[in-house]
Formats: structure tokens, sequence, C-alpha cells
């Protein structure tokens, strides 16, 4: 009873005069990895945001580069039925101009000649009517030379208002490719804006990322470091020493990672009954005999690692697996809650825990209901 006195107050005071300074160390990284935690999520929220603008903006460029394709289709169909029609306008002003030409020969012939004409048309004439009737052909065919040449300026200020109508719609369309292109800009600017400010979120992500795994390697390696001071300072107090009065193979880390049954083996990823429980715990913590009893193995032991079996009342077998340290032999007898190993990751393991099991008879079964 002494022992376990000793033993018990040496831990208390190992971990009395470090917990003060420990739990200060741990509350910093947690206000740490908070504060960071709230960054992450803040700026993950301005992400979400800015890339639903990016999505908006996406589109407003594929409706403006449509619209510029639509326009640009315009100004071409323009463009083609503008040179039709400057072809139509240089014919009607060939023939306008072979028209007058000929117009005005006649009329030059007519008034040179005038009264010459009149002789030879009454000398010509063989009567009166015939007379009247050559005067009437010749005014018939001014007429109609007068004629042809004015329906001809009519299609020609037809066209030229065609044409003068094409160049309006042409310009309407060329200033808005202009607008649109300008638009067009507006909206790529801004979108490399935003796409810019989300590639320095990205990089705000990632260092913020890295923090936590900083911290987060940095929290794992001082608690890794206070059980090994821990249980270095305990060290040379372990060897036969009770340090727990209850059943618990594990004192002070009470979380089951794997439980007693059939699983997805983590290591041959088969389904395969998992013959015991696994208590995760850092490397070097003290495991202890879960009751009194006799070693009947110590040593390594195939995909266990180094392992200890203890033989207790009634055909009951404890077996402790995957250990750093043996701190038993063969033939030892040991009391309830005396530490008998120190956890490690030997044998085939993912990680330090302890590997638990309660044997009936030489079968396994279920060890919960015989810890606790």
């Amino acid at each position: 009873m002494k022992k376990i006195l000793t033993v018990l107050t040496v831990c208390s005071l190992v971990f009395g005069t470090t917990y003060i300074y420990a739990d200060t160390e741990d509350k910093n990284i947690e206000t740490k990895q908070k504060s960071v935690d709230d960054k992450l999520n803040k700026n993950r929220e301005e992400q979400t945001t800015l890339e639903s603008k990016i999505r908006d903006l996406d589109f407003k460029v594929k409706e403006i580069e449509g619209n510029i394709k639509e326009t640009n289709d315009k100004i071409e169909n323009l463009n083609g039925e503008i040179e039709t029609t400057k072809v139509e306008i240089e014919k009607l002003n060939e023939n306008i101009s072979k028209n007058e030409e000929a117009l005005g020969k006649r009329l030059k012939a007519i008034n040179n000649n005038y009264s010459m004409g009149y002789i030879k048309v009454i000398l010509s004439s063989t009567s009166i009517s015939d007379f009247f009737n050559n005067i009437y052909v010749v005014k018939q065919v001014v007429e109609q030379d007068q004629k042809i040449l004015k329906e001809l300026d009519e299609n020609k200020s037809e066209v030229e208002k065609k044409e003068k109508d094409l160049n309006y719609k042409k310009k309407m369309q060329e200033d808005l490719k202009i607008s649109l292109v300008e638009n067009n800009e507006k909206v790529q600017s801004d979108k490399n804006e935003l796409e810019a400010l989300k590639r320095e979120l990205e990089t705000e992500e990632d260092n913020l990322q890295n923090e936590l795994e900083k911290l987060a390697a940095e929290a794992a390696a001082k608690q890794a470091q206070e059980a090994q001071q821990s249980a270095a300072s305990i060290d040379e107090n372990l060897n036969g020493a009770i340090i727990s009065s209850g059943s618990w193979p594990v004192p002070g880390h009470t979380r089951i990672s794997s439980p007693y049954g059939y699983r997805l083996h983590p290591v041959l990823n088969v389904q395969k009954i998992h013959t015991g429980i696994d208590i995760p715990a850092p490397k070097g913590t003290p495991a202890v005999a879960t009751d009194s009893g006799t070693v009947i193995y110590s040593g390594p032991k195939g995909s266990y690692g180094n392992t200890v079996m203890i033989q207790h009342d009634n055909g009951r077998v404890s077996l402790y697996a995957h250990n750093d340290q043996l701190l038993v032999s063969v033939g030892q007898k040991v009391q309830k809650g005396q530490a008998v190993t120190k956890i490690g990751n030997t044998g085939r393991s993912t990680g330090p825990h302890l590997h638990f099991e309660i044997r009936i008879n030489g079968k396994h079964t279920n060890p919960m209901p015989y810890i606790g």
C-alpha cells in the first residue's frame, strides 16, 4: 500500500507541476487554432461569393460576345447591300449619261437647224396632215427621251436614298459594336480583378491551412513530449508498480478507436474479426494488468508485436499487444493495476495504441464485460 501511495505521489507531483504550464500552452494553441479557423471560414465564404460573381460575369461576357457576333454579321450583310447599291447607282449613272448625251445631240441638231428643219419638213411633207404628223413624231421622240431621263433620275434618287439609309444603319451597328466591345472590356476587366482577388484568397487559404497543420503538429508534439516526460519521470517507479486501482488497461485513456467484432482491417483492407479492442495513447504510456495473475508470455508475437499475456483465474487470459517496452517477464506474479508494458507501435499497427484481448480457455471473447 505504501508503494502505491509513493508512486501516486510522484505522479501527482510530476503532473501537477507541469499541468498549469501545459494547460496554458494548450489554451494558447487552441486560441490560435480558433482564430485561424475563423479566418479560414471567412476566407472560404468570400471565395464562394467571388465564385458566384465570376460566374455571373462569365455569363455576361458570353452574352456580350454573342451580341458582338450578331452585330458583326449585320454589318457584314449591310456592307454587301451597300456594295450592291453602289453597283446599281453606277449603272444608273451610266444610263443617265448615255441618254442625256443622245438627247443633247438631238436637241442641238434641232436648235441649229430649226428654220431649215421646218422648210425640209414642209418640202418633204406631201400634205398638211403629213407635215403635222412629222412635227408630232419629232415632239414624241423628244418627250420620250425626257421621260426616260426623268425615270432614271427618280431611280437614281431612290437608290441614293437607299444607300444613305444603309450607311446610317451601318453606322448605328458600328456604334453599337463599339459600345458592346467597351462593355465587354469593362466586364472582362472586372472579371480579371475578381479572379486576381480569388487567387489571393486561395493563397491565403493555403497559408491558413498550413498554419493550422503546424499548430496541430505543435499540439501533437507537445502532447507526445508531455507524455514522454511524464513516462520518463516515473519510469524508474513503473517496474512492478501498481498505478491504478481499476480494471481499465490504459489509465487516463478511455477512447476505443476500434471495438471488438468484424471490421475492415486497416492494413490488410479486408473484412476480418477484430479479436480485441484498440485504445490509442501516446508512445510510452503505461498499460496495466486488468486483474492479478501470472505472466505466461512476454516478448515479440508476430503481427501482435511486443506482447504480454497474463493468466488469471477460471481459464481467463488477458493479452496486451503492439507495445514499445515490456515491463514484466514470464513466471512473474502481477497485481491488478500494475504497469506491465509501455504502449508502442510494433507489429502490424497503424499508430501507437494498445490492442487488448480477453481469452477464455484459449478462445477470444468481447473484453468489455471484464474491464471498466
